[in-house]
This record gives structure tokens, sequence and C-alpha cells, in this order.
């Protein structure tokens, strides 16, 4: 008789759990038929700093939200809900957030089962995408087709910013998927030319578009980006022709390592060559480089007149420097050129700087965190995965240098189909981050008559003075040209 009543007692309890159970499954929902779900509204739900309340904005559900953004969903018997599914990733259910009519949670930004990122766009597989799956206790799911964008797309380079027309540029930067339109904006925010002739890349970290015809008054911008996640702007230093201070080279008769700056205020001469460079010829004096060098591809062509250092084309050694450092004349370089800043009187390196749209660009006041040194460049054979390209302003050492390492922006060791366009940002140089351009152009003055003590040099370094790795190169040429200081920031963009 004991053990027959305690059997009914465990019994009794067995049961009281499992019912229990049966209430309180999925992170304690209540999983009783409730019947057919069903939605008739979406909202933002964001909670006011000032009063702590839920503050519900609607959302249109073409437009949707992204990932990883609180909704409040609106309808009917939700109170048996067990699970929400959005683009294939379940969504976590707070029970204190659920009620017969509303459903508040995150639109999930990983997958608990693969840990990847969400796939959103044509990444997400048809059956889910855009497709917002409610579970509930004894009913069919229901689909609420709700479009799911990624994160903000963000534009962090361009390969060449003043690319001929027709030719393909790359745009580098994050949730670059399904790329649907490039504008052209000018300084005005007007927009002026636009492309649909896109290469979408594979993992949208890049893109690549032909590049159009442009208004002949067209003097530089920015451009937006167009995808299903939103818009991105790159940075205002696209097709700044206006701002070269170095594209032509002129050699005196009686000497080649010279070359006289036509532009300049007073008379001046560039230095060209050292080290294994040699004489640099330009492409004027030696037509013959000029083809098949450099691209063949359909990348950005060379420009019409450009240097080449080492020429003729050389070997480069792995040079060790027993204090690991570099000198500030480049002395540990394999090749190099000096240009003097009487080029860049009254253009570049000149205090009035605006165009024709009346748009003042930048002026002394201007942080250096706001501008950038680009020039353009073809590297032989297309391949380079060592060494660096140096940048020196002011012949006054390494605190006046920065360093650009062309396979490090590639992700690696890269191939080169066209001409690029090298991006040093001017704060990039030690003795320029904090200061104004005013400090560029005093530095670069050395007395009160307006002579410039500048030398800047480009040049080419194969050792490990910073750490990065260095290898023998081989065949190896670097062709470059159109020096420039242009402006670099990215104007602000609205989204969702």
């Amino acid at each position: 008789m004991k053990k027959f009543i305690y059997l009914v007692s465990t019994l009794a309890v067995a049961g009281l759990m499992l019912a229990s159970c049966s209430k309180d499954d999925n992170n304690g929902v209540d999983t009783k038929n409730y019947g057919p779900i069903s939605v008739t509204a979406a909202y933002y739900n964001y909670i006011s700093s000032s009063t702590k309340e839920a503050v519900l904005t609607q959302i249109d559900p073409e437009e949707g939200a992204r990932l990883g953004t609180m909704i409040r969903l609106e309808g009917k018997n939700f109170k048996g809900i067990k699970k929400i599914v959005c683009n294939g990733s379940t969504a976590y259910i707070n029970p204190n957030l659920l009620t017969e009519t509303s459903v508040v949670f995150r639109i999930p930004s990983t997958n608990s089962t693969t840990n990847q990122t969400t796939p959103t766009g044509s990444d997400c597989d048809e059956e889910y995408r855009d497709i917002i799956w409610i579970y509930s206790n004894g009913n069919d799911p229901y689909p609420y087709y709700f479009h799911i964008k990624g994160s903000v797309p963000t534009v962090t380079g361009i390969s060449h910013t003043i690319p001929t027309i027709g030719s393909w540029v790359t745009v580098t930067g994050t949730t670059l998927k399904d790329v649907e339109k490039v504008y052209f904006y000018n300084d005005l925010d007007e927009s002026v030319a636009e492309t649909t002739e896109i290469r979408q890349g594979e993992d949208g970290t890049s893109f690549q578009f032909c590049m159009p015809e442009m208004p002949e008054d067209y003097e530089g911008g920015y451009l937006i980006v167009e995808t299903p996640s939103g818009i991105a702007a790159s940075p205002n230093y696209f097709w700044r022709s206006k701002l070269i201070f170095l594209s032509k080279f002129y050699s005196e008769p009686d000497d080649g390592l010279y070359a006289k700056n036509p532009y300049a205020v007073k008379t001046s001469y560039y230095a060209w060559g050292s080290g294994t460079s040699g004489n640099m010829p330009d492409s004027e004096e030696y037509p013959e480089i000029t083809d098949p060098w450099p691209a063949e591809g359909d990348g950005p062509k060379n420009p019409s007149v450009f240097r080449a250092m080492p020429y003729p084309v050389a070997t480069i050694p792995v040079l060790e420097l027993s204090d690991g450092k570099h000198s500030a004349d480049g002395g540990s370089c394999a090749a190099r050129a000096c240009f003097n800043s009487d080029a860049c009187a009254g253009r570049s390196l000149g205090l009035a700087q605006s165009l024709d749209c009346g748009v003042e660009l930048f002026n002394e006041a201007t942080p250096m965190e706001n501008l950038a040194f680009q020039f353009d460049y073809y590297i032989q054979d297309g391949y380079w995965d060592s060494g660096r390209i140096a940048v020196t302003y002011v012949d006054a050492g390494i605190d006046f240098m920065a360093n650009y390492h062309p396979w490090t922006v590639a992700g690696g060791s890269m191939t080169m189909d066209g001409w690029q366009t090298a991006t040093i940002p001017m704060s990039d140089f030690p003795m320029f981050a904090g200061q104004t351009y005013n400090y560029l152009f005093k530095a670069t003055t050395k007395d009160a008559n307006g002579d410039y003590a500048n030398q800047g040099m480009i040049a080419f370094y194969n050792d490990e003075c910073d750490g990065y790795a260095a290898k023998e190169l081989t065949n190896f040429v670097l062709y470059w040209n159109n020096l420039r200081v242009v402006p670099m920031v990215t104007p602000a963009v609205e989204n969702e």
C-alpha cells in the first residue's frame, strides 16, 4: 500500500513537471495553441533617454531595418510564439517583451549556429531572404516579408582617383554587396553623373565601376555608392586634376639629372636619381617606355607623361641596415627622385586653394587631418609583396616622412591591371600630425624672401626598416606621376 501511494505521488509530481515544461518551453515562452499568427505592423523600438519609455516609429516592410536593430511587431495570437528566424538566424525572445498582440526583439547580427554574420541580399538563400519566419505552437510557420539590410556601407578607398574614361575603377570598403549605382558629386553637393555599369565583388569589401563621361566643367568631388543596405560616400578627393603640382618633366640639354619646372614662380629644378636608379627618363624623352608599358588590362591607363625608376628595369636587393633605420636622404633606398617645392608655388602647396565653382577646398587653417598627398603609380609586371614607397617633405629627416605599402593596401601581394592612386593622409607625416596646412607652408619656406627649402622625395625602399618583410625583386620598375595635395573629408550621409 505504501508503495502504491509512493508511486501515485511520484506520477503526480512528474505530471506537474511535464505540465510546467509544456507551458514554459523555450525560454519561458507559453506554447499553448493561441491560434494562427498574423502581423499588422512593424516599428522601430527605441528607448527614450529622458522618459525611459519606448518610442515607436513605424517601418515600411519594403524599406526594412538593419541587422542588430530592435524592432516591435504587432498583430494577434503572439502569445504562442516559440521561435523567430530572420534571414535564417534565430532571434532571442525575451518572455517579458511578449504579449498577445506584440513582440519586441533584435534582428540578430550573427547566426548562433554558424557564428557567422547573418547573411543579407544575394548572400542569403531565397528561402530565408528578407523574411521573418514566426513559429508558434500548433500552427504553420508564418512568413512576414520584411527587408533585412546589412550594416551601413562604407567606402575606405578608390584605386584610381583620376581614371581615364571607360576604364574600370575598384572601390574598397564594407557592406558593398549588390551595388546598384554610383553617383558623382561636385563640391556643391550636386550629382553631375552616374553609372550602373558595375562589376560586383565577392565578399562585400570591394566592387568596380566603369568610369563614365563627365561634364567638361567637373573639377572633382566625391562618390555616392547606392546599395540595398544604404548609401556610402567616398572622401572628396576624386578627380582632383587641378591640384596636381607635378605632372611634366623637362631636362636641361647638358645634364639629364635635372629637370626644369615649367610651373615655378622662380627658376627651379628637379634633381632626379641616385643609387641604382641613375638617370630616370621621362616618357617624352623615351617614348618607347609608353608602349607596351604599362597596363594592358582594362584598368586606368597611364598619364601622357610619367617617370620610371629605376630605368632600365633592375633587380632590387634586400638591404640590411645595422641600426634598423633608414637615413633621411634615402641612403638605403634602391631608387629615388627629388623635387623642389618651387613647383608648388601658387598651386597645390600654395595657400590660395579655391576652384571656379566657388567652394574653397582648403586654406592655411585647414587641419592636416583633412588633407592627403596623392600620386599615381604603376608597378612593372604587376606584382609586389614587399618594400615601400617613401615620401618626404622637407630635407629634415624621417619626422617629415611617410611610408606607403601598396601590397598591404591590396590585402597582401598585389597584381595591377592598371594605374592606381596612392593616398597618404598628411597626418601620417609625424611632423604634420595635429598641425594646420599653414605649418607645411612655413616648414618649406627657408627665409623671408619666400625661397623654398623643401626637397620632397619619392623613394622606393626594399628593407626591413619598419618591420615589414623584404624580398629581392627582379625586373622591377615603378612608374609614377601626378603629385598632388587633395582634400580628404568624407561627406556625411543619412541612412536609416
